[in-house]
């Protein structure tokens, strides 16, 4: 009884000094000012880099919104709110930070503006700041002055680094006639990865295959450009004028971030400003940018009529036409394969090959017509039906010459044939036309009757058959069962190859349950930051896959329109959650258990789940 005394008293003395700390923190919170500012982790940065931006808001816990979407000059990213909580000589402190990163798109002296927010009724206001954008292509060795250049503009902007150009040799063409079109992407002074094939979508207009592209290096007013080349071919398919792009390219550039430091505390600076150490605390990451080419307008001129052939198909280029037959001696009645091939420089999807449906004392079968790339080929079968028959007349190809402006005619044939009556099959006859004496042999009664049984008895099998064995059902069984299966493995395995789509969708969950994985033994391992990350990393990952999304690209903001109304909103809440969570972690280490981790990864793993079986 004693020791249960005991043991209530020490919770009761708990009990009590407990609610003495809430009320002082309450009492020191409600007595601290509020505050509202602005700091970047530094004041220079080289075109090509990022800086970091953090607005603070101190003195309350309160939930607010930053109206901040678009900074002129700078291309924003929201990386994710920040909280901190302090207790210091029992005075209470709280702040909530908002952590953006920026990235210039010019050089110069550039502003970020003052930014407002609303707090209980008051609204602060930050002061703007002054960030210096310097070209890092135009350093030189300490020490070495600058030469002057009257020819180099005063500011340089990221769209004169990187940019997308379409070339179109020609504006004035015809109808179907085959366009090349030149994609040209230029780079100079940027690090670029993950390039993705240029995307060119048109109404009037069919495009081709695109070529692998090709790259070199180009000097454009003095300076060098990195180069890939796309080429592609059009076909306009109506008449006008049509806008032809802009055609649109995503790829990724690696931006050098400052990694010194944590968002709202910097250190001296005059320890950092130098080069070396610039280099050595510096870290790189990917940043997606879709970039777009100028327009083009064709002015497509109709086909026209005056020497217009009547059986022309829509052949419009530069195209040569063979014809052959074989065999060229036959019965009647025996087939004769006519083989027609056209190649050339044009639109092969609208060649349409000479119909031979008029052609009189032949039996024509369907054509068999195989596409190629620049060849099409076609397989007819004809069969004569007379020995009368002397040729196959001549075949006649008819196209548009675009550069001669005029049609063409190419005619093949005619084919001589030899058609031979076909030979009398020999019917039944009767050897020996003579009347001859029958002779009968005495009949034997008796030996050649079979009585009729009342009961026959036990009927055996005479031989072995294996159709009637069950084996042999088993093997057909297992015959074609093996045949499914290999057929199924190869329309998979055809999929993965051509459908890209069907693929990552496939290679989601996979790759996710390697990502988990990982985080686990980092969890296990207590490495709170590299948990984060991994765990970050797996949902970038496995939403870029879903998605068709680059991963580079992948954030709460670019997911969100494409998720919304597709899972319920809790999920997509908890995901929200989740994505500033590790952002907070990552780019603010915060002092996290085991518990809270243990929480985190199954969030992500019931995400997952829950959008293996609702996404689509």
């Amino acid at each position: 009884m004693r020791v249960k005394a005991l043991f209530v008293g020490q919770y009761r003395k708990i009990f009590w000094i407990g609610l003495g700390f809430w009320f002082l923190l309450l009492r020191a919170g409600g007595a601290q000012d509020i505050g509202f500012y602005a700091e970047v982790d530094r004041k220079s940065v080289g075109l090509g880099s990022t800086i970091q931006l953090t607005f603070t808001l101190e003195g309350t816990q309160e939930i607010v919104s930053l109206p901040l979407t678009e900074i002129d000059n700078f291309d924003i990213r929201y990386l994710g709110p920040t909280t901190r909580v302090s207790i210091v000589n029992g005075r209470y402190s709280s702040s909530k930070s908002f952590v953006y990163s920026l990235f210039p798109l010019k050089t110069g002296r550039l502003t970020i503006p003052s930014v407002a927010i609303h707090v209980s009724g008051k609204t602060y206001t930050t002061d703007p700041l002054e960030i210096e954008v310097t070209d890092t292509s135009a350093r030189l060795p300490a020490g070495t002055a600058p030469a002057p250049s009257p020819a180099q503009p005063e500011t340089s902007r990221l769209e004169d680094k990187i940019f997308l150009v379409l070339e179109v040799p020609q504006k004035e063409i015809y109808l179907y006639q085959k366009v090349p079109v030149r994609v040209i992407l230029y780079v100079t002074d940027l690090t670029v990865t993950d390039i993705h094939f240029p995307e060119l979508k048109q109404i009037g207009i069919d495009v081709g295959k695109l070529d692998r592209p090709k790259q070199y290096q180009q000097i454009m007013q003095g300076v060098r450009y990195q180069v890939v080349e796309f080429n592609m071919a059009v076909y306009p398919t109506r008449t006008g004028d049509l806008t032809l792009g802009p055609v649109n390219l995503e790829c990724n550039i690696i931006v050098r971030t400052s990694s010194r430091g944590s968002p709202g505390v910097r250190g001296p600076s005059s320890i950092f400003d130098d080069d070396f150490f610039d280099a050595f605390f510096d870290r790189q990451e990917k940043r997606p940018v879709t970039l777009r080419s100028q327009e083009a307008v064709l002015h497509v001129l109709p086909l026209p009529e005056e020497g217009k052939p009547q059986n022309f198909s829509g052949a419009v280029g530069q195209f040569n036409f063979d014809v052959s037959a074989s065999p060229l001696e036959v019965n009647a009645g025996d087939p004769i394969t006519l083989r027609m091939n056209v190649h050339g420089d044009g639109n092969l999807k609208a060649v349409q090959l000479p119909a031979l449906s008029s052609l009189q004392g032949f039996k024509i079968y369907d054509p068999q017509v195989k596409e190629e790339e620049q060849a099409k080929t076609l397989e007819q079968v004809v069969i004569p039906n007379s020995s009368e028959i002397k040729d196959i007349p001549a075949i006649e190809f008819f196209y548009f010459d675009p550069g001669l402006k005029k049609y063409q005619t190419i005619s093949r044939g005619p084919f001589p044939i030899r058609v031979r009556k076909a030979e009398d099959r020999e019917g039944l006859k009767i050897v020996g036309g003579e009347k001859q004496l029958d002779i009968v042999e005495p009949e034997v009664v008796g030996q050649d009757i079979i009585f009729i049984k009342d009961s026959p008895g036990t009927f055996y099998l005479m031989g072995r058959h294996v159709c009637h064995d069950s084996r042999f059902y088993t093997v057909i069984v297992i015959g074609v069962g093996v045949w499914i299966a290999l057929y199924a493995f190869y329309q998979r395995t055809h999929k993965m190859e051509t459908d890209v789509v069907y693929a990552r969708r496939l290679l989601a969950p996979k790759e996710a349950g390697k990502g988990l994985r990982q985080a686990a033994r980092l969890k296990a391992l207590n490495q709170k930051g590299e948990f984060y990350t991994a765990l970050f990393k797996t949902l970038q990952q496995y939403l870029g896959n879903k998605l068709h999304l680059s991963s580079g690209a992948v954030t709460f903001a670019t997911v969100q329109p494409r998720l919304s109304g597709c899972i319920e909103p809790a999920v997509l809440e908890e995901l929200k959650h989740i994505f500033e969570e590790c952002d907070a972690v990552r780019y603010a280490p915060a002092a996290l258990d085991e518990t809270a981790m243990s929480g985190s990864y199954e969030r992500v793993q019931k995400i997952i789940d829950y959008l293996e079986r609702h996404l689509r």
